[in-house]
């Protein structure tokens, strides 16, 4: 008996010492922090904040070869805006247009990620101060609004010229241009005029007189009058019209 006690008491040492060293060990543990941290998409949809179902679209196309000019409406540059997308008002997204498949894109704040919106949900945007329909798969921008609504739509096709020059053969200046190489998107700027949800493209005058088929005349000599041509700058002379039979209707 007298010989038993130290052993005991030897075993209930290195117990102690074992359930101290274990809660050590798990206290110095990298896993508990792990768990702790937040995982990639917790973050993720954490930076997404209400916009996560925007983000959880399609990505963007990713033009994996060398092309002058931009497949963008205007520049590279993501613009902040606010999206009607799904009958749902989305503020504050970094924005930008591929003029090329008419596509409004979103870029994550924080990822590199950059999303397709699917234009079947797509009901309008803001990109700083410009305001943008989407109607028919296509992008519009609100030149001038009222009972007849004046839309730019800007695409960029992509084309092939083994004779290209920069300006005037893509219809624009790239800076970046690059001499040996023969794709690039074709810049067009088309005018349309919406009434009653039904889209009519303008090209000359004759189209958005015959909007007012009863006051051509009328709105001829108001026109003939004004300092705007329609030769130089067939917009401006679209938006005088407009606001011309606007101000004068009964």
């Amino acid at each position: 008996m007298v010989e038993v006690l130290p052993a005991v008491c030897l075993l209930r040492f290195f117990m102690k010492s074992f359930r101290f060293f274990f809660l050590f060990v798990v206290l110095l543990s990298p896993l508990p922090a792990a768990l702790a941290q937040p995982t990639i998409y917790e973050e993720y949809a954490q930076e997404a904040g209400d916009a996560l179902m925007i983000y959880r679209g399609r990505k963007a196309i990713h033009y994996a070869f060398q092309f002058n000019g931009t497949f963008y409406w205007e520049s590279p540059q993501f613009v902040a805006g606010d999206v009607v997308y799904n009958k749902k008002k989305y503020e504050g997204l970094l924005l930008n247009i591929d003029a090329n498949f008419q596509q409004l894109l979103v870029k994550h704040p924080v990822s590199a990620i950059t999303v397709a919106l699917n234009s079947s949900y797509l009901t309008s945007f803001t990109m700083g101060e410009k305001r943008f329909l989407s109607l028919d798969g296509g992008i519009f921008e609100i030149i001038h609004e009222g009972p007849i609504t004046l839309l730019r739509q800007i695409t960029k096709k992509l084309m092939r010229d083994i004779h290209l020059r920069n300006g005037e053969s893509i219809g624009y200046y790239d800076p970046n241009f690059k001499e040996n190489v023969f794709y690039y998107f074709k810049y067009n700027s088309t005018l349309y005029c919406l009434k009653d949800e039904s889209l009519t493209q303008v090209r000359r005058e004759k189209d958005i007189l015959n909007l007012f088929p009863d006051r051509k005349k009328e709105i001829k000599a108001f026109m003939r009058k004004s300092s705007v041509s329609r030769r130089r700058n067939f917009e401006e002379y679209c938006i005088k019209v407009l606001g011309y039979a606007e101000s004068t209707l009964k």
